[in-house]
Parts: C-alpha cells; structure tokens; sequence
C-alpha cells in the first residue's frame, strides 16, 4: 500500500486512530459483556419468556437490548464490569497455618497398625514388625495393646508387687521396646529404646492422674480393672494392658504436636519396632511354679501364644498443610549399664551418665532402686525403688554444676516436679526438666537445653550423691529433639 503526501497523509492517520478506537472499545464492551453475561442472561431469558406470553416479537427485544447497551445507562455498569479486578486467593502466611493448626488439629484416636505374635522361651526373647509401620502421615503416639494369660501351677504362687505409680508388675513383661528406621536427612537412626515398665511409669509421672490401662481376669472371671493377679493353685490370670509411647515430648499444647511428633514422610517404607519380651520370672515368679511350662498362652486360652497389637495415633492434618510443617525428631533414649556401674561404690557428686550431645535436651528421667533377684537371661527388672541411693541429682558440663542442688536436695526436687506434674512424685524417680513451665500449663520445647551445641570433647552429665552398695541398678533416660521446627514457605 502506497501512502499519499500531504493531506491524504494525515487523513490517513485519522483513519488508522479511528479504527485503533473502535477496536479498544469493542475490545473492552466484549470483557464487559462477559462479566455481564452472568447478570443480563437471566435478565433476558424472563424477558423473553414475557414477551413470547405477551406476543411480543424477539426481534423487538434484541432491538431493545442493543439499544440499552449502546445507551449512556450502560456505560457505568459495563465500565465497573471492566474495571473490576480478579480476585487472587489469598496467600497464607505462616502465622495463619501455624494459628490454624492449633485450632484445627487433633487426633484420629487409635488404629490398629500391626498384631505380633509373642515368642515363648527362656528367657527373654525378642521379635520384630514384618514390614514396616505406616509412613505415610504424621505419628503423634503408638499404643501397645497386650493380651494373654499366665496359668498358676499345683502350688500358690505369689506374684511380686508392682511399683507404686502404676499398681501392678505386668508392664514389667516387655522388657524393651526400639522404634528404628531410615530417615530422609539424617540417615539410619533409633528414635526410641526404652523398657516397658519405665516407659510406662514415664507415662503415669507427666500426666497427673494417669496410670495405663490394665485388666485383670481370674479363673475366667469378668475383666477387672487394675485388678491384681490370682495366687491361688491352678488358677488362670487372663491379663490386658494398654502401653502407650509418645512421640513427642508429652505435656505439650496441641498445636505444637504437629512440629515435634514422628513425621512419617520423613521415614519413607522404613519405620520398624523391635519387641523384647520377658518370661513370667519378670513377675517375681519361678517357671517350676508355673503350668504350661511357664509360657504365656493365648488370652483366654491353655494354648496358643499372647498377642501385641500396635496401635497408632495421628494429628489429623491435610497433606497440603503437613508439607509445609519442618518437624523436629523426637529420641528417648535409655542407658543402664554406665548408671548402674556408678551405684556400686559410694561417692560424692559422681558421675552417673554422660549425656548424648548433638541433639537438644528436654529431659533427663533417672529411676533408682534394686534389682529383682532370680530372673531369666536377659531380663532386668526393679524389685523395688528407693530415694536413698543418689541423694542429690544434677546435671553438669566440664565439671561444673549447671543447676546447684543443696545436700539431700532432691526432696526439693521432687516437690518441683510435683508442682509441674500435678502428682505425687513416688520414691525412685527423678527428672530434670528443661522444657518445664510454672505450674501445670503445657511444656515449652524452645526451651530446651542446647546440647546440640555441644561436640563429644565436652563432657555433659547427670551427677549424683551416690551411696554405694551391690544389687543396685539404675536407668537414665535422655528425651531430645534434634532439628529446630518450623513452617516452609
């Protein structure tokens, strides 16, 4: 196309200015016409549907919206139909994800992962999950479901008193419980080893006025509640008991359980539990005493093997919302044999355990007292508890009390932790906290000590006032956090 000089030049400028105003306008009553498109459809349709009963022409009232459109009536609703803006979704913030699952959480309540079947012997013997537990969401507690029974022989038999805190010696059959796997980021690790009846007296110390659930059935009888075993010749003790192990720090609010509890995906396909079981010489009992050669049989039945059902319980969170979440791990971690060397000689401020760094400490639990005498291979149980063995317990590092304890001062101690727990300490047990608040309100895992700090050329310890003797055992066990919680972006 040749352009013309002169005026033909800027007539066709003019033009091409037209044509560039036309089309923005068409352009622009068309994205009108679409936000429109919900309001006016309707409008047309009833007009229409009028028009037909009143025999009135269609082509007429197409006219007639034409008009309207082309009308200066138009121009402000089609110029807030084109002006209006999109509306995003709004993004969340970490503040309000963090707000809403502390409002939003909460648990599914129990579901049955696995059931293992319990292995008879001598001694203790242990066995382990088939495949590995589920993965696939967040785990805030396992629960241990126990059933079987333990049948008397022609003689009484007299079973030995359970501790204190918990009214019974049945937990006292597992001997030890580990929870390992493969995790994403910090490779193969063993976030739990401890043993039942200390996992279970942990449990009944930091929530006031719990004790785990156990029954009792004698002779066929009805289940009792926290009922106690039958002594008498030939007698059946059909048992049921509830262990529970959290995995998070207990005494947390709810909304910090998501950040500190087991974080399944982290786990993928590799989450394991290794069981060790007792023989009923874990009782107090001898196997010569017992029938069935002192095998624990099927609940309710001469024959046959107990069972342990595993049981799990998860926060219930949306997976968009459970991948924001950077969780902590969660370890509890028990060492017998370094603090039960410590107990055999006499001594002041002795060392009773070098605590684990690399990991932040929130608490460090330490039971005192005797052996049981006479039980099978491999079965360690407490025949009873005492507060005169270490009389004063602290923690320290490169030999230096971190937090002062006066002679005899663990009765100081024990009140504190009263006060916390709400509870009655019995005698046995203590616990540093670090994660504690004033009085009865939710801890506070910020608080925990910063032992991941530390490197192995420290030297971090529990210490105590030991008075020395044989027959003495202790456990220490360290719950820690490693990795800081948090929400991604």
């Amino acid at each position: 196309m040749r352009w013309k000089s002169g005026k033909g030049l800027a007539a066709q400028r003019k033009s091409l200015a037209k044509f560039s105003q036309f089309e923005r306008t068409s352009r622009s009553m068309g994205v009108a016409g679409f936000f429109l498109l919900p309001i006016l459809l309707p409008v047309f349709i009833v007009a229409i549907a009028v028009a037909l009963a009143m025999s009135v022409s269609p082509h007429e009232i197409l006219a007639a919206a034409k008009h309207f459109l082309h009308s200066p009536n138009a121009l402000p609703l089609m110029g807030f139909a084109a002006a209006a803006p999109s509306i995003q979704p709004a993004a969340q913030s970490k503040a309000n994800i963090q707000a809403l699952l502390a409002r939003a959480t909460r648990d599914q309540g129990p579901e049955v992962e696995q059931a293992l079947t319990w292995a008879n012997g001598t001694g203790a013997q242990q066995f382990s999950t088939p495949t590995s537990l589920r993965t696939d969401r967040k785990v805030s507690l396992f629960a241990l479901h126990v059933r079987g029974r333990i049948t008397n022989g022609a003689g009484v038999v007299t079973y030995r008193t359970g501790p204190a805190l918990l009214g019974t010696a049945l937990f006292s059959l597992i001997q030890q419980i580990t929870i390992r796997g493969q995790h994403v980021r910090y490779g193969a690790q063993s976030p739990l080893q401890m043993s039942g009846e200390t996992a279970a007296e942990y449990m009944a110390l930091v929530y006031p006025n719990y004790v785990p659930t156990f029954k009792v059935s004698v002779n066929g009888g009805a289940l009792t509640s926290q009922g106690a075993l039958g002594t008498a010749a030939n007698a059946t003790n059909d048992f049921d008991f509830v262990l529970p192990i959290p995995l998070f720090p207990p005494d947390l609010s709810g909304g910090d359980i998501p950040f500190y509890c087991l974080h399944g995906p982290d786990w993928p396909g590799n989450l394991f539990m290794d069981v060790k079981v007792a023989d009923p010489t874990a009782l107090g009992v001898t196997i010569a005493s017992l029938a069935n050669s002192g095998f624990v049989t099927a609940f309710g039945s001469a024959t046959g093997t107990a069972s342990i059902e595993i049981n799990s319980e998860r926060p219930l969170i949306s997976k968009d919302f459970m991948s924001k979440i950077r969780p902590a791990v969660l370890f509890r971690i028990t060492n017998s044999q370094q603090p039960t060397s410590a107990l055999a000689t006499t001594a002041s401020g002795s060392k009773l355990a070098d605590l684990v760094v690399g990991k932040d400490t929130t608490r460090v639990f330490l039971k005192v007292g005797t052996q049981l005498a006479a039980t099978g291979a491999g079965i360690t149980t407490f025949g009873s508890l005492s507060d005169t063995i270490v009389t004063r317990t602290f923690f320290s590092m490169d030999a230096r009390a971190l937090r002062f304890q006066g002679a005899n001062g663990d009765s100081v101690l024990q009140d504190y932790l009263g006060r916390k727990y709400g509870r009655v300490i019995p005698a046995g047990y203590r616990i540093i906290e670090f994660v504690s608040t004033a009085g009865p309100s939710s801890a506070n895992p910020k608080a925990a000590f910063s032992s991941s700090k530390l490197t192995a050329a420290r030297k971090f310890e529990l210490d105590g006032d030991v008075t020395g003797a044989a027959n003495q055992i202790a456990e220490v066990v360290q719950e820690m956090l490693l990795g800081r919680p948090g929400l991604l972006s």
